[in-house]
């Protein structure tokens, strides 16, 4: 099969552009996308839709710049699960083209591209560019970086405890900074607003690394049962250690305000082994992709489970 996604390389949001645009005119039947959003520096942010199902799921990847091999998994999901319903196959033991029709998949496939590409080719491309070597402590490598061009962790920026959010170091810098305000960043806002104007039942939000799931945050009685259910689920699909909150967790990432705000499932994914503050190197990759391809579909089979 001649592939468009090339998951085992540095994915860029340039080549993402390009190849969801080829992935759009191969699959016009199958395959939506949307710009709901732009960076700071003004590079579309894109949510695109799999399947014509009533019940809608969210999976969105790279809130955090160096997490950008979460980028190269969900685009492998998105070709992967396009050419299967093309051809009648399936993926392991999912009908896709079954799934589809009863449950959409939205991705969000790269929530931070001013970060992911500040990690990937350096400072000099941005006209803030002083700001962020002082932001980065003079260091003239990016690789550790996690934030936006502004210096603000965008998984610190949802309106979900945002006010008791440990460790935040008060101003811009390469991690950790939860803002001003919540909701300040134009790249949170695009997420926010397409969240709310949807109904999604379940949402996956993947980021790297530890091999962790983080599924709780401070739900209890229904929401916290079956969103256990889910977890378990997935924690035997990928192998990844369920992780439960300390009593005081702080909030403002995307799966805190999801849970908190919709009482449903929502989960934070870390993949592959904790590899410290740098890129997930792309020699894990197939590990990653054999415990992950599954999960969204398994997610969808849940929701359609319960109807």
């Amino acid at each position: 099969m001649n592939r468009i996604v090339n998951p085992k390389r540095k994915y860029t949001h340039q080549q993402m552009t390009y190849d969801l645009d080829s992935l759009q005119k191969k699959y016009p039947k199958i395959l939506t996308l949307d710009i709901i959003g732009e960076s700071v520096d003004g590079r579309s942010i894109y949510a695109i839709k799999l399947g014509e199902g009533k019940q809608e799921i969210l999976i969105n990847a790279a809130h955090h710049a160096r997490e950008w091999l979460t980028t190269n998994l969900v685009m492998d999901m998105i070709e992967t699960y396009c050419s299967v319903v093309s051809n009648d196959q399936d993926v392991g033991k999912y009908d896709v083209k079954e799934i589809l029709n009863k449950v959409t998949i939205w991705f969000i496939p790269m929530v931070n591209p001013d970060g992911v590409t500040l990690v990937q080719e350096g400072a000099e491309l941005f006209s803030n560019r002083d700001d962020l070597y002082k932001w980065n402590e003079n260091q003239l490598d990016f690789t550790a970086w996690k934030a936006n061009i502004r210096g603000v962790d965008l998984n610190r920026q949802y309106p979900a405890d945002w006010e008791y959010i440990h460790h935040d170091p008060g101003h811009p810098a390469s991690m950790n900074f939860k803002g001003h305000k919540p909701i300040s960043e134009p790249e949170v806002k695009a997420v926010y607003n397409f969240v709310c104007k949807h109904n999604f039942k379940i949402s996956l939000a993947y980021h790297s690394s530890g091999e962790e799931i983080f599924w709780k945050y401070k739900s209890k009685g229904k929401v916290e049962q079956s969103a256990k259910k889910l977890a378990d689920i997935v924690s035997t699909k990928t192998g990844y250690q369920l992780i439960y909150p300390s009593e005081n967790p702080s909030g403002g990432g995307f799966t805190d305000w999801f849970i908190s705000n919709f009482k449903r499932p929502s989960f934070t994914i870390e993949i592959a082994p904790s590899v410290g503050p740098r890129p997930v190197p792309l020699c894990y990759y197939e590990k990653i992709w054999h415990e992950n391809k599954e999960v969204p579909l398994e997610l969808a089979s849940q929701l359609f489970k319960c109807d």
